[in-house]
C-alpha cells in the first residue's frame, strides 16, 4: 500500500503536475489522520468494554461478600439476643430480690457472651488496589466505603474491644463470686445472698445491657445499609 502512493506521488512529480500533487498529499495525510482516530476510537471502546467487564465482575463479588456477611452475622445475633435476655432476667432477680433458682445458672453463664466481628473484604481489598472509581455510581461507591470505614469498623470496636474487655471483667468477676464457670454454659454462684448486695456486679449487668443495646441497635442500621447496597448492585447489574 505505501508503495502504491509512493509510485501515485512519483508519477505527479514526473509530469510537473504540482496543484495535483499537493491536492493528493493533502488527501493522504487526511486519509492517515482519519486511520490513526479509527485506531484510537477502537482502542477506546475496546478499554471501555474491557473497563465494564471489570466493574461488572467487582459489582458480583461486591454482592457475593454482602450476601455472605449476612448469614454469617445469624450466629452472633443469635448470641447477642440470648445474652441480652440473660442480662435481663438476672436484672429482675437481683433488683427484685427474687429467691435463687438452678435455672439461673445457664443465664449467668450467658452474661458475658461475645463474638469476633469478620467481614468478607476480597472484593474491598480488589478496590482498593485497582482503585474505587472503576464502580461508576457515585452513591453506590461511597455508600460501600462507609460500610467498611465507618459501619464495620464501629462493629468490630463494640464487639472485638468492648465486648470482649467486658467478657474479662466478668471472668475476672466470676473467678471470685461464682464456681463450675462455663461461658454460654452455666456459671453457679457461690453465695446468691451475696450478689443481691453487690453494687459492682449490678453496675456490670447494667453496663452489658446498655452496651448490647446499643451494639443491637446499631447492627440492625448495618443490616439495613448492606441490604441497601446489595439492591443498588442489583440494579447497577441489571
Amino acid at each position: 500500500m505505501i508503495n502504491f502512493f509512493r509510485k501515485i506521488r512519483q508519477k505527479l512529480l514526473t509530469e510537473n503536475k504540482f496543484s495535483k500533487y499537493l491536492f493528493y498529499s493533502i488527501g493522504e495525510i487526511v486519509l492517515v489522520v482519519i486511520g490513526i482516530l479509527i485506531a484510537l476510537s477502537i482502542n477506546n471502546w475496546n478499554e471501555g468494554n474491557k473497563r465494564i467487564s471489570q466493574e461488572r465482575d467487582l459489582l458480583l463479588q461486591m454482592k457475593r461478600n454482602l450476601e455472605a456477611d449476612i448469614l454469617q452475622e445469624k450466629y452472633p445475633n443469635l448470641v447477642l439476643e440470648n445474652a441480652m435476655n440473660s442480662t435481663n432476667i438476672v436484672l429482675d432477680y437481683l433488683e427484685q430480690r427474687k429467691p435463687y433458682k438452678d435455672s439461673l445458672d445457664y443465664h449467668f453463664g450467658w452474661i458475658p457472651a461475645y463474638t469476633i466481628h469478620m467481614t468478607n473484604t476480597t472484593a474491598y481489598e480488589n478496590l482498593k488496589t485497582i482503585g474505587f472509581d472503576i464502580i461508576s455510581n457515585d452513591t453506590l461507591r461511597e455508600n460501600y466505603q462507609k460500610l467498611y470505614s465507618f459501619n464495620y469498623e464501629l462493629t468490630k470496636f463494640q464487639r472485638n474491644e468492648l465486648a470482649y474487655n467486658n467478657m474479662i471483667e466478668f471472668k475476672i468477676f466470676y473467678k471470685k463470686h461464682f464456681q463450675n464457670f462455663i461461658l454460654l454454659n452455666n456459671a453457679t454462684p457461690i453465695d446468691y445472698q451475696s450478689l443481691l448486695e453487690n453494687n459492682e456486679f449490678h453496675e456490670m449487668l447494667m453496663t452489658t445491657r446498655r452496651e448490647n443495646t446499643i451494639q443491637k441497635t446499631f447492627k440492625n442500621t448495618t443490616k439495613k445499609e448492606i441490604q441497601k447496597l446489595i439492591e443498588m448492585i442489583d440494579k447497577e447489574l441489571n
